[in-house]
């Protein structure tokens, strides 16, 4: 019986390689897809958490300014007619969106990642940059080192999880292996690409 369990253990483990050598292209282009992919969904769901916590204390902020109808009704020289409420309404939605929208370049580098961001990189990079990025990390990174960065990619990735998970990095990765990789990195702006050497200072 424990010949036959070991059979199929070792045959299924060739397996597993060859298709992996075979395939290793749409191997990687797959399971980087999927760690994107989870990366902006937790983005995504953490933004809308975030607007339902916030919608409350919006609601609230009519009940306190209730005394200010008295005011209006003693001075009806200055109350705008519909029109100029129409004029001074256009101008002030006109003037919001300038001030609060300022689009940045897909490869412009953002401290924080972003839905946006994520979802762009995962459009934008290649499946050679995909290969590159899943070989170093399977044949670098134990399971528990990939379970730790999905861990601290769940939620998101602040400044200080970026540091913790590049600190992991710095550790199993090979000063060459930790420059190329991180040059693929900055060419989405998910990174300033500052070098193995440079980062070790830092640290």
């Amino acid at each position: 019986m424990r010949k036959k369990r070991w059979k199929k253990i070792l045959i299924w483990t060739v397996s597993i390689i060859l298709l992996l050598g075979i395939g290793g292209l749409f191997t990687a282009n797959y399971m980087m897809d999927k760690m994107i992919a989870s990366l902006a969904d937790s983005l995504e769901s953490e933004l809308i958490e975030d607007t339902l916590a916030e919608a409350p204390v919006e609601t609230d902020k009519p009940t306190g300014e209730a005394p200010t109808p008295s005011n209006t009704t003693e001075d009806p020289q200055n109350t705008p007619t519909p029109n100029e409420e129409a004029t001074n309404g256009g101008s002030a939605s006109s003037d919001t969106p300038s001030s609060t929208t300022k689009p940045a370049g897909d490869s412009e580098y953002t401290a924080e990642i972003s839905t946006d961001k994520a979802k762009n990189v995962q459009e934008k990079i290649t499946v050679s940059e995909k290969a590159k990025l899943a070989s170093v990390f399977l044949k670098e990174l134990s399971m528990d080192d990939i379970k730790a960065l999905q861990e601290l990619a769940s939620g998101g990735l602040n400044l200080e999880e970026k540091k913790a998970a590049r600190s992991l990095i710095l550790e199993k990765l090979s000063p060459e292996q930790y420059d190329e990789l991180i040059q693929i990195a900055k060419k989405y702006g998910m990174s300033q690409g500052k070098s193995y050497s440079e980062v070790s200072k830092e640290e």
